[in-house]
């Protein structure tokens, strides 16, 4: 029979996959996963330039959170290759989101040779 101290260097990184998969079939997306919420709709998605092979895009969605709050934003950007992915995910308040949504239209409106100087 196995002694418990030599089972729980494998035991931590199964508990760990247990819980992250538990998470992602309760939320449905791997975004949601690592957000803690459901993600109810994707408003949109924009591909961003890329240096060689690959491509980024940015998807904005909107959040249910497990908890029953508001309803909140999630920013992800996918990046793939060809050996590799990421997903790197951001949740943001309604305010939050609104005032993001301030900062880019005021960035795109800029002249180009502007300095930013702050809010």
């Amino acid at each position: 029979m196995p002694r418990l101290d030599a089972l729980w260097p494998a035991l931590i990184p199964l508990v760990a996959f247990g819980f992250f998969a538990w998470r992602y079939f309760r939320n449905g997306s791997l975004v949601g996963a690592l957000l803690g919420g459901r993600i109810k709709e994707t408003i949109g998605e924009v591909s961003l330039q890329t240096r060689g092979i690959g491509s980024r895009v940015l998807r904005v969605q909107t959040l249910e959170p497990s908890d029953g709050g508001p309803m909140q934003v999630a920013l992800a950007i996918t990046t793939k290759s060809a050996l590799s992915g990421s997903v790197t995910p951001f949740k943001l308040s309604q305010d939050e989101a609104r005032q993001l949504a301030t900062l880019l239209q005021r960035a795109g409106d800029a002249p180009s040779n502007n300095r930013w100087r702050g809010p």
